[in-house]
This record gives structure tokens, C-alpha cells and sequence, in this order.
């Protein structure tokens, strides 16, 4: 996504009768306190702990976790964290250097935005080339690819290269999702498995921030062209990392035989939760895609914002997203994708009302703080589906095929973003969201009811 615009979260929980809604308004300040302490309890628990005694052959043990879950954190958090630094540095200033420094037009940041959806156009081609193989592999090589390519910066001296390399880094890496899939869904017990991965994306998340604040600074001085290639070589390393996850995968054994189109519909057609949750993701990233030419585009032109300040935004959100992910993995666990979708929907839509009143940029910190909260609970939402809903070693075939039909809105989402932009004024698209959004929020309250009554964990 470029700029620091993204989106996502907030909703409401039904109590089954008035008197149980009593109880719940009663208890209400008792349960948030035992939520937050239960919460570090868990985190306290996964934290290493250095060995008393015995012989130990890792860095440290995890307590709580059998050895191979705690060595697949292990690395998955040292990833990560690199992983974060890399990215924060990166993806929130390429919007804003493609239209101040490159003059790039609404349709060159909305090709930026589209990019990623390219790449998972061909992910269902992916999980089923990779249905029969260890999947470790083409969890790592696609991104490391993509990160080679930061190297070719130096060349990127007009905008048409520099969108060229930006879009094959994000259509390239994009690549590596229904392997990840597998791989994650196999290395973490499904009872912890939202907490465990928020407990890696908070150091994603703190990287990130550290990337985006020194970021920030170091491009008011050094030119992208050669701060981005160092960059690249970071997310090489992360990647290489992330190999020693130890958890290769096993071949799916019930995954459709053919990849195509087809299988994508009859997916949604047999399953009716995920064709539910497929379709209210779809709005949900429609209207976030929508924006994400529009971010930069109003940032720039209309409050002339300088690399410093997308700096301090990006580390705000951050910050705010290593809360969200504390918060968004133990409420994934509990209450399942459904009830996370809507939450994240109404804390997502004021990023939005935000930006449509602003008239200066340090309100944009409202903003910031909103969308690094939603970001979590949405990024934690999308990465758990395929392992919610593809049960039976099928993770890596449902999430190339969520993946492919996330692609048929990512692509022309940005375009109809900057095309609306140009006619309307930055300023009014933000609203246009906020309709899609209202039916995305229906569709999850449909979902949370058929889920609760055909299966309790996807509810």
C-alpha cells in the first residue's frame, strides 16, 4: 500500500438475551482489565527464557511451546523484525517519491497500489504447482527475488523505471503467500496460532517503525535511489532468516487436482463460509485500494507534507499496530474472523472521516493511530483465513485462490481511486469507502451467524 494509508477494524459483540447483556455491561470494566492481564500472561509465557539446567540446543526455549514451535517463533520473530525494519524504510515513502520527486501521475501511484494484486493473480497456479512439494522454499525465493531487484534503483532516474522495478519487487513477492500459508498453518497449533503470529508481526511491527522513523530522516538527505538498494539487502537477509523456520510442510492431499478460474468459483460455490468471508474481504479491500493512490496524492498536493512527517505517520501507525496485534491475535483466537472483520471495519473507517476533514498534517495522526490498529486485526484476518477455512492440509490451495480473488479488486481498485481523484478532488473519494465498507460489515454480521451455528471456531 503506498503512503501511510491502509485501513481496517471495529464492532460489537451480541449477548444472547437482555439480561445477559446486563451482565456483560456490569462486568465490563472486569473483563477488559482480566482481557489485558491474560493478555501479557500469554505474551509473558512465549517470551525465551534462558535454560536452568539440562542440555538445550537452540539460543534459548520458549516456555509454554513444544521445542519445534518454539524454534519456529524463534525465527519466524528474527525474520520479522528485519523483515519490518526493510519494509517500514520502503513501502510508506515510495507514493510520496514517485509524485514530488519523479512528478509521477495518479495513475503511476495507482499502478504502484495494483502491483501486489498482479502477482496474486497467478497464486492459485502457484498452490497448485506446489500442491505436491515442500512448500519452504517457495515461501523464501519469491521474496528474495523481489529484493534482488532493489539493486537495479540506481537505474531508476524517471518514473516510468522506477514504477517498473517497484511493480515487479511487489508482484514477484506477492508470489510467496500460499506457501507461507502452509508453512505458518504448520507450524503453529491452531489454539494459539492468532497469538503466536501477532507475537511475530509486533517485532514485524517494531522494525517497521524503527525503518519508517530513521527512514524518514535519512531520505531528507540521501536519494532513494541509493537508500533502497541497502534496503533490499536487509529483506534479502530476512528472508534467508525465515529458512530456518525448520518447517518444511507436507504436500496437500486435498487440494483440487486442477488450478484454474474454475476451481476459484467452485471453492466459493461448495464452501459457503468462505465464499462469505471472500466477499466481505473483497469490499473491504476495494474501498482501502480505492484510496491508496489517493493518500499520497492529497498528502502532497494538498498539505504538502514532507518525508519527515510520513515518517512520524508510519511510526505512529506502528506503534499502534504492535498494540493491535497484542490485542487482534488473542480476540482472533477466541471469537474467529467474522467478528475480528466487523471490528476492524468500523475502527478502520475513521482513517477515512479523518483525512476528509483535515486541514493540516498533524491531524493525520488521528488517522495514523486508527489505521496501525485495523491494520493488525485485518493483517492477522487475511493471513489466518486460508488456515481457518482450508482445513485438511488445503491451506496453500485456499489461499491462492482468496488470493486470486483479492487480485480481482486489487487491480482495479487503485485505477478507480486515481480516475475518481482526478474528477472529483482527492478530498470527497474518502467517503466513497465508507458505502462499501457499510456492506462489508453486513456480510460479516451474515457470516458470524451462520458461522456460530455451522462452526463455533469460525464464528
Amino acid at each position: 500500500m503506498t503512503g501511510v494509508g491502509g485501513v481496517w477494524a471495529r464492532s460489537f459483540e451480541e449477548s444472547p438475551s437482555w439480561r445477559a447483556a446486563e451482565a456483560l455491561a456490569l462486568e465490563a470494566p472486569y473483563r477488559r482489565a482480566k482481557t489485558v492481564r491474560n493478555t501479557l500472561q500469554d505474551w509473558r509465557s512465549a517470551l525465551p527464557k534462558p535454560p536452568t539446567s539440562g542440555n538445550h540446543s537452540g539460543m534459548f526455549r520458549l516456555t509454554g511451546l513444544s521445542k519445534p514451535v518454539a524454534h519456529a517463533l524463534k525465527w519466524d520473530a528474527i525474520s520479522a523484525a528485519m523483515g519490518g525494519m526493510s519494509a517500514g524504510a520502503l513501502f510508506p515513502f515510495l507514493g510520496v517519491i514517485l509524485r514530488r520527486d519523479l512528478n509521477g501521475s495518479p495513475y503511476l501511484i495507482a499502478m504502484l497500489a495494483a502491483a501486489w494484486s498482479v502477482g496474486n493473480l497467478f497464486n492459485p497456479l502457484m498452490a497448485h504447482y506446489i500442491r505436491n512439494r515442500v512448500k519452504l522454499p517457495y515461501a523464501i525465493w519469491p521474496l528474495v527475488i523481489s529484493r534482488v531487484l532493489l539493486l537495479l534503483m540506481p537505474l531508476a532516474v524517471i518514473a516510468p523505471t522506477y514504477v517498473a522495478i517497484i511493480v515487479l519487487v511487489h508482484a514477484i513477492g506477492a508470489l510467496a503467500g500460499p506457501a507461507y500459508a502452509a508453512v505458518i498453518r504448520d507450524a503453529y497449533p491452531v489454539e494459539r496460532r492468532g497469538l503466536l503470529m501477532g507475537f511475530a508481526r509486533v517485532l514485524w511491527v517494531g522494525g517497521a517503525m524503527l525503518g519508517a522513523f530513521v527512514g524518514g530522516l535519512v531520505l531528507e538527505d540521501v536519494s532513494y535511489r541509493w537508500v533502497f538498494p541497502a534496503l533490499g539487502v536487509l529483506g534479502i537477509v530476512a528472508s534467508l532468516a525465515f529458512a530456518r523456520i525448520g518447517v518444511p510442510a507436507a504436500p496437500d492431499e486435498s487440494t483440487p487436482h486442477k488450478a484454474s478460474i474454475l476451481d476459484a468459483f467452485r471453492v466459493l460455490l461448495t464452501d459457503r463460509l468462505f465464499a462469505l468471508y471472500a466477499a466481505g474481504f473483497f469490499l473491504w479491500g476495494l474501498g482501502n485500494l480505492i484510496l491508496a493512490p489517493v493518500y499520497p496524492v492529497f498528502q502532497v498536493d494538498v498539505l504538502k507534507i514532507s518525508n519527515q512527517w510520513v515518517g512520524y505517520l508510519a511510526t505512529a501507525a506502528s506503534g499502534m499496530s504492535m498494540v493491535g496485534y497484542m490485542y487482534w491475535g488473542r480476540y482472533l483466537d477466541r471469537s474467529g474472523p467474522f467478528r475480528l472483520m466487523l471490528r476492524v471495519l468500523i475502527i478502520g473507517a475513521l482513517a477515512p472521516i479523518v483525512y476528509f476533514f483535515a486541514q493540516g498534517v498533524p491531524v493525520l495522526m488521528i488517522a495514523a493511530v486508527a489505521q496501525g490498529f485495523a491494520m493488525a486485526g485485518g493483517d492477522l484476518g487475511y493471513a489466518n483465513a486460508a488456515m481457518r477455512f482450508g482445513r485438511r492440509n488445503a491451506a496453500a490451495y485456499y489461499a491462492g485462490v482468496f488470493a486470486f480473488l483479492q487480485a480481482l479488486r486489487g487491480i482495479p481498485g487503485p485505477f478507480i481511486g486515481a480516475a475518481l481523484s482526478e474528477r472529483l478532488g482527492p478530498r470527497l473519494v474518502f467517503l466513497i469507502p465508507l458505502v462499501l465498507w457499510i456492506f462489508s460489515a453486513v456480510i460479516a454480521v451474515i457470516g458470524a451467524r451462520m458461522a456460530a451455528r455451522s462452526s463455533p471456531n469460525l464464528d
